[in-house]
């Protein structure tokens, strides 16, 4: 059965002292780590190149028992490169699940590639799936923002979480873009007629890689989309490290404003049932504790455009700002609540599952940094 820890005022005061002060070296968490003193100096070499990617998608495609589609997005990166994109299945039901918007959140990535190739094997659980349900996996949607060879006006090479534009490296910025650089992929999902519309301006849409999302959404039609993430370094109330967050769609506004509450709760309701299947089957590992993101209401974040298209849409984040560190137990955790919402899809069992689970969930508990250094927070 889940903990359930509710913050106490006295643990609120000893992480507001730890977060005011500008050196510390004391443990913060349980466990105290694992950390990175420097997120420019971060080794990629553990994680596929773009190329590498590519090459890894092929070798399984090549070897593929059952339904497998490796195809570009229909629009390529910023840059000009190709976004991939994996088809399983031939079944009623459709999923789609994306990773690594954000270039520097990388481990989610991984995760997608061990579901992908997890689901294209001859075992029976595979087979009934792959007949129950057509999958969609973008296992890296975020392709320049990882490894291009682009350079900010201040000279930082990638990784980053934005992607570059150079259409917009100085003032006045469109929103939610950062200045030399380029825009969020993340914020930009239309969630109005088309996919090439500004969800902020209903002019044209500036981001490349979110249409390719809003195309293949309108292509496939999935009852449900999950966005995986990386977040920062997050405690509960009895100062546990947080695995992840997670949250369903909260534009209730824009709901209202498009007339389209109905459409909008009932997929609250599904997505809060992937939420339950989720944090049910991650409660069987020790590893695991989850907690609700405190996410915006911003209309043009996937997790709540694809909810008031009509999907169950769902936010999971993954502990994230330690570079390549514990990625096993990041990919293992990002990999197991895919798989489990997928199996619950083929069998039927997401349409019943109890979302007091979803409900019950601790909110996020504060954020933590590196000892002797200041970060910043992630955001959705």
């Amino acid at each position: 059965m889940r903990k359930i820890i509710s913050m106490v005022p006295a643990a609120c005061l000893v992480f507001a002292a730890i977060l005011s002060s500008p050196a510390y070296s004391a443990p913060q968490s349980r466990p105290n780590g694992p950390w990175v003193n420097n997120q420019q100096n971060v080794s990629l070499a553990a994680l596929r190149s773009y190329e590498q990617l590519w090459q890894t998608l092929r070798q399984i495609d090549s070897s593929a028992k059952g339904s497998f589609v490796l195809a570009p997005a229909p629009r390529q990166s910023q840059t000009g490169r190709d976004i991939p994109v994996v088809t399983i299945g031939e079944g009623p039901r459709n999923i789609m699940i994306i990773a690594q918007q954000h270039g520097n959140e990388y481990v989610v990535s991984e995760a997608m590639v061990e579901l992908v190739r997890d689901l294209s094997d001859n075992s029976r659980e595979s087979r009934d799936i792959r007949s129950a349900v057509t999958l969609t996996v973008v296992p890296r949607v975020n392709v320049d923002g990882f490894d291009a060879e682009v350079f900010d006006t201040f000279g930082n090479g990638t990784p980053w979480r934005q992607n570059y534009d150079p259409s917009f490296i100085s003032s006045p910025l469109p929103p939610f873009y950062q200045r030399g650089r380029g825009y969020d992929i993340n914020r930009y999902h239309s969630y109005l007629e088309s996919a090439d519309v500004d969800p902020y301006t209903g002019g044209t849409n500036p981001v490349p890689e979110s249409v390719a999302m809003r195309m293949l959404y309108d292509e496939r039609q999935p009852e449900v989309v999950i966005d995986f993430h990386h977040q920062g370094s997050y405690v509960d109330g009895e100062g546990d490290l947080i695995t992840g967050s997670t949250l369903w769609p909260n534009a209730e506004a824009a709901a209202q404003e498009l007339g389209v509450e109905d459409r909008f709760n009932d997929a609250v309701s599904l997505a809060k049932k992937v939420v339950s299947v989720m944090v049910t089957e991650l409660d069987q590992y020790g590893y695991a504790n989850i907690t609700r993101y405190p996410g915006t209401t911003t209309p043009g974040i996937a997790r709540n455009a694809y909810g008031l298209l009509g999907a169950g849409s769902v936010l999971f984040e993954m502990r994230g700002g330690i570079g390549t560190k514990s990625n096993g137990y990041i990919t293992k955790t990002a990999y197991k609540a895919a798989k489990s919402v997928v199996a619950a899809m083929a069998d039927s069992s997401l349409y019943t599952a109890d979302i007091a689970v979803a409900d019950a969930l601790p909110d996020r508990g504060p954020f933590i940094r590196a000892p002797n250094e200041e970060e910043e927070a992630a955001d959705e």
